[in-house]
This record gives C-alpha cells, structure tokens and sequence, in this order.
C-alpha cells in the first residue's frame, strides 16, 4: 500500500469517527472545569483526584495520546501545587511527590490502554465498512460518507458531485479470461483511482463492477475534468493489460441537495444507463437544482 492510499483509508476512517468531535471535546473540558470548580469549592479537602480521570478520558478520546499524556502531567502538577500550597504535605514533603507520581502513573497507563482501544476500534470501524478485494470503501461505508456530506453541503450550501462509473464488457474479461483475471482488473482500477483523485474525492464500490466517487465542493467544469481525466487514465490501464474494457459513466452534480442519498445516486445511476445503452465508453453529466 502506497502512502497515499494509506493517507486516504485514514481520512476515511476520521470521516466515520469523527463527525462530532467537537461536542465530545467541548464535554470534556466541561467535566474537567466542573471537578476542578467543586475541588476548589470544597478548599480541596475532598480527595477528588481519580474524578479527574473522567472528563481526562474523555479529552484523550477525542484528541489522541499525546494530549492525554500532557493533559494528565499538567493536571496533576497542578493538583500537587494546590494541595502544596493548602498545607497538606507541610509535614511530609516527600509525600508530595510520591502521591504526585504515582497519580501520573496510573493517569498515563489509562491514557495509553484507552487510546490503543480507540485505535483498535477504528480499524475495526473501517474494516467493516471497507470492500476486502479493492480496498474501497464498500456500499455502506459510502452512502455513510456521502450521507454526512450532504448534511455539511446543505448547511454551508455547497456544491456536491457523484460520478457512477460502470465497468463496459467486464462480463466478457471473467467469461474468456476467468474470475482471477477479473478481479484483477477491478484492483487496478482501485489503485488507479486512488492515485489520481484528489485527496478530497473518496471513490467507493457499490458492487460488482460498479463504482461511484464523491467530487465536494467541485463546480461543473472543474468535476468534469476530473472525472476525464480519470477515466482516460483508467482507459490506459486497460489497454496496457489488453482488458477490453471501456466506462460508462454518469455524474450528477448538486447545487442544491436532494432529500437523501439515494436519490443522489439513483440520478448518477440513470445517466450512467443513459450512456451505457447508447454509445458506451463516455461521459454523460447533468446539474441539478433541486
């Protein structure tokens, strides 16, 4: 896997898991300023220390490691100067730094076992939603992506595009050249349309030889070379594994968003068919309103 195709399966697996990160950080610091608020209420006589980890949790979920890490030393150096200062230690000093160390300890080691949680999470959050022989995204894993883009492009409203591509003749690869061949050049399309998209775009396949990309943001004129530009590379492919293989394929751009998702990819779908049942190996595009 190339650093690009990894850089894109990780931004994909962000866009599942992170579409309201900042709510989830915003309760964290919350949490943390009402424990510290009550610890000072109450003249920090109260061992409120282990509440502390709560809302630490909560911030190292959303933010990763290392914040959790500083977050967890500045917070119970913090901790140690007030009760310093409160006169709790005044006769065992030494006292401070042991109870200072061993908080940090075991703040850090839940920092570190919780966020190789969230990592083995997130993969297995992307696996499910990934198709296991090109690497895409699956069906799922795109009408999920493409359903929270269509949310952002109706509030901000901004352009949204879904190109439906059909693989031409693919039947007749697998009949004379057999299924190994075929899913071979379905990895090659993949791969093609991993490197050449933009990094904004997410290609997926919907199934058999049958895929989509999303185009954000991405005005008429700008999607249609891309698009051009992708199936002329595609086209290349093809010929330099001598696959008989040409593709149809439709894009629907948005101005304005429709109710749902799947009356977004039911117009792709439409004129894709439309070139597929006429001259095939082309490009058919359409705008629409609303």
């Amino acid at each position: 896997m190339n650093g690009k195709t990894g850089q894109k399966q990780s931004d994909v697996g962000l866009y599942f898991i992170n579409q309201h990160r900042g709510q989830w950080l915003a309760l964290g610091l919350v949490l943390l300023l009402l424990v510290a608020a009550v610890d000072y209420a109450t003249g920090f006589k109260l061992r409120l220390t282990v509440l502390y980890l709560l809302p630490l949790l909560v911030l190292t979920w959303v933010m990763g490691r290392l914040f959790g890490v500083l977050l967890s030393i500045v917070a119970c150096t913090s901790w140690g100067y007030l009760e310093a200062m409160n006169g709790r230690y005044m006769d065992q000093p030494a006292l401070l730094y042991w109870d200072w160390a061993t908080v940090v300890f075991g703040f850090i080691v839940m920092v570190i076992a919780l966020t190789e949680l969230r990592k083995a999470l997130d993969n297995a959050h992307f696996e499910s939603r990934k198709d296991s022989l090109t690497g895409l995204v699956n069906k799922s894993g795109f009408y999920q992506v493409v359903s929270a883009e269509i949310e952002v492009c109706r509030r901000y409203k901004r352009t949204l595009s879904i190109a439906y591509i059909d693989c031409d003749n693919f039947k007749k690869v697998n009949d004379k050249l057999g299924h190994h061949v075929g899913d071979e050049l379905l990895r090659v399309i993949s791969k093609t349309m991993l490197r050449k998209l933009r990094s904004s775009d997410l290609p997926g396949r919907l199934g058999g030889d049958e895929f989509a990309v999303m185009l954000p943001e991405t005005n008429v004129e700008a999607c249609r070379m891309v698009v051009e530009m992708l199936q002329q590379r595609l086209m290349h492919e093809m010929k330099e594994h001598q696959w008989p293989v040409t593709f149809s394929i439709g894009i629907a751009t948005f101005l304005r968003m429709p109710p749902s998702i799947e009356d977004m990819i039911r117009q792709a779908d439409k004129l894709m068919y439309a070139v597929k049942n006429t001259s095939k190996g082309a490009i058919k595009q359409e705008v629409f309103h609303g």
